[in-house]
C-alpha cells in the first residue's frame, strides 16, 4: 500500500510552488537543512505535490543512483536553459550529465578510455608548474582573494591537460570565452528572460555560444588533422573508439569537452577554497599538514593525512551539496508513489551530516577517516553508482597537488572581519570570495579568530 501524500512545507500564497522553488534556490542549504530537519528521509518541495521529491538517506540515495534507468539524468530538452534543438548551445550543453541509456553508456565508454589513472597521474607535473608560476607574483603581507586565484589556477589546469593549451598564450584567449560563457549559461537573467534580442542577457548567451563552439570545433579539427601530438584529454577523446573503430562525433567532441570544464573547474577551485578555509580555523591539524608536507620526499609521496583533509573537506562542505534525477516511469520510493516525471533531488550536503553515520558531523576531523566506512551511497561528492563522476580521480589529484604547493610556500589568515556565507545553487562557494592576508612559511600559524557568517551554522567552529 502507496499513498502519494508526501510531507513538506505549504506552498506559498499567491506563487505557489515556484515560490517555494525561489526560496530553495536563493538558499539551498537552508531549505535542505529545513526540509530534513522537519520531514525526516522523505520530504516534498511543497506538501501535496511529487514534482519534486527530497530524499535524505543512504538507503534512498541508493535506490535513486543505482538504476540509472529509471532515475534518469535531465536531459537537454528538460533544462531550465532554452535552446533549439540544432544550435551552438544545444551542442555545447550535449555532456553526459543530460543524456541517458545506449548514448550515455557509450560516450562514458569512450571518455572513460582518456581517464585512466596512467594518464591522470601524467598531468601531475604540468599541475604543480602551473601552480608555481601562479602564485609568483605573491608578497609577504599582501591580500588575495583564495576563491578568485584557485578559480584562475583550475581554469589554467583545465586549459591546459584538457586542451592541451598553454594558459598563458594563445589558452588565454579561449580561458576567457569558457569563463563568459559559464558565467552566462546559468545566469539568472538569461534563464528568466530567455529573448534573443539585442540588449538582452540571451543574446549575449547566443553569441558566446557560437564563438565558443567555433573555437572548440577548431581544435578538434586540429587534433583530427594531426597538427599537435600532445596527451592532452581531447587529443585521447579524439583517439577513442569502440570496438567498431567507431569514435567520438566533433559535434560530440564539442558536448563533451564543455561538460569536463563545467564539471571540473569551478567544482575543484570550490573544493579548494574550503578546504583552506578548513585548515586556516584549525591551526593544529595545519601545523600537521605542514609537518608531513616538511618531511616528505620524492616526486610523489606518500601524504595520508593531507588526503584524509581533502576527503575530510569535500564530506563537510561538497561543492555539489545536491543532485537531481528524473523518474522515466511511475515508481514506488518507500511509502510513496512518484509520477512520470517527478524530480527526485538527493544531497550530498545532508547525507555527510547523518550522525549515524558520522559522529559529530559538524566538525573538521580529518583522522575520523581512519576507521570509518559510511558505504558507498553515504559519501558522495562524486555521487555514486553507475554515473559517479568520471573525473572524481583527477579532481583528487589536483587538489592534492594544489594544495601541497600552496601550504607549503605560505601561510595564509583569513582577513580580520570577513564574512563567510555560503553562496550558489549549483556550486557551493563563498559568496564574497575568501580574502586572506598572505603570511611567510615558518611563522606562526594564526588561525581564524573572529569568524563570521553563515559558516558557523555549517562548520562547528570550536
Amino acid at each position: 500500500m502507496t499513498t502519494t501524500v508526501i510531507p513538506g512545507p505549504r506552498a506559498l500564497p499567491l506563487v505557489g510552488v515556484r515560490g517555494n522553488f525561489a526560496v530553495f534556490a536563493f538558499d539551498a542549504v537552508k531549505y535542505l537543512r529545513r526540509l530534513h530537519g522537519q520531514y525526516g528521509e522523505i520530504a516534498s518541495l511543497a506538501r501535496g505535490t511529487t514534482d519534486y521529491v527530497f530524499v535524505f538517506s543512504p538507503r534512498y540515495n541508493q535506490i535513486v543512483l543505482r538504476d540509472s534507468e529509471l532515475f534518469q539524468n535531465i536531459d537537454a530538452a528538460s533544462t531550465p536553459v532554452r535552446m533549439s534543438e540544432d544550435s551552438p548551445l544545444s551542442r555545447l550543453y550535449a555532456g553526459l550529465t543530460n543524456m541517458n541509456g545506449a548514448k550515455h553508456r557509450r560516450q562514458r565508454k569512450l571518455m572513460a578510455s582518456a581517464l585512466q589513472r596512467r594518464h591522470i597521474e601524467a598531468y601531475a607535473p604540468d599541475i604543480a608548474d602551473i601552480t608555481r608560476r601562479a602564485i609568483e607574483g605573491w608578497r609577504v603581507g599582501a591580500k588575495v582573494d583564495l576563491l578568485a586565484e584557485t578559480r584562475a589556477i583550475t581554469m589554467a589546469v583545465a586549459v591546459k591537460t584538457l586542451l592541451g593549451l598553454e594558459p598563458e598564450r594563445e589558452g588565454r584567449a579561449t580561458s576567457s570565452l569558457l569563463q563568459d560563457w559559464m558565467d552566462t549559461v546559468f545566469s539568472v537573467p538569461a534563464l528568466a528572460v530567455p529573448v534573443d534580442l539585442p540588449g538582452f542577457p540571451y543574446r549575449r548567451l547566443t553569441k558566446l555560444s557560437g564563438s565558443l563552439e567555433a573555437t572548440v570545433r577548431g581544435l578538434i579539427e586540429a587534433r583530427r588533422g594531426g597538427q599537435t601530438g600532445g596527451t592532452d584529454v581531447l587529443t585521447r577523446l579524439t583517439k577513442a573508439n569502440d570496438d567498431d573503430g567507431t569514435g567520438l562525433s566533433d559535434d560530440e567532441l564539442i558536448g563533451q569537452t564543455t561538460f569536463l570544464f563545467m564539471a571540473g573547474h569551478a567544482t575543484t577551485a570550490s573544493a579548494l577554497t574550503w578546504t583552506l578555509l578548513l585548515l586556516c580555523a584549525h591551526p593544529g591539524i595545519l601545523g600537521d599538514v605542514i609537518d608531513e608536507l616538511d618531511g616528505a620526499e620524492g616526486s610523489t609521496p606518500k601524504l595520508p593525512l593531507l588526503d584524509r583533509v581533502i576527503k575530510e573537506s569535500l564530506r563537510l562542505l561538497p561543492p555539489v551539496m545536491w543532485w537531481s534525477k528524473v523518474a522515466s516511469a511511475t515508481v514506488e520510493l518507500g511509502p510513496h508513489r512518484l509520477d512520470t516525471g517527478a524530480h527526485v533531488i538527493f544531497s550530498s550536503y545532508i547525507t555527510h551530516r547523518l550522525p549515524e553515520l558520522y559522529p559529530r558531523p559538524d566538525r573538521f576531523v580529518p583522522d575520523r577517516w581512519l576507521d570509518n566506512d559510511p558505504g558507498p551511497y553515504g559519501y558522495l561528492p562524486f555521487a555514486a553508482g553507475p554515473r559517479m563522476c568520471l573525473g572524481s580521480g583527477f579532481a583528487t589529484m589536483e587538489m592534492r597537488q594544489i594544495l601541497a604547493i600552496l601550504l607549503r610556500r605560505w601561510r595564509f589568515e583569513i582577513a580580520p572581519g570577513s564574512r563567510v556565507d555560503c553562496g550558489g545553487l549549483m556550486v557551493s562557494q563563498p559568496k564574497r570570495g575568501l580574502p586572506v592576508l598572505l603570511r611567510a612559511p615558518g611563522g606562526p600559524i594564526a588561525g581564524w579568530t573572529d569568524p563570521r557568517g553563515g559558516i558557523r551554522s555549517m562548520v562547528d567552529l570550536g
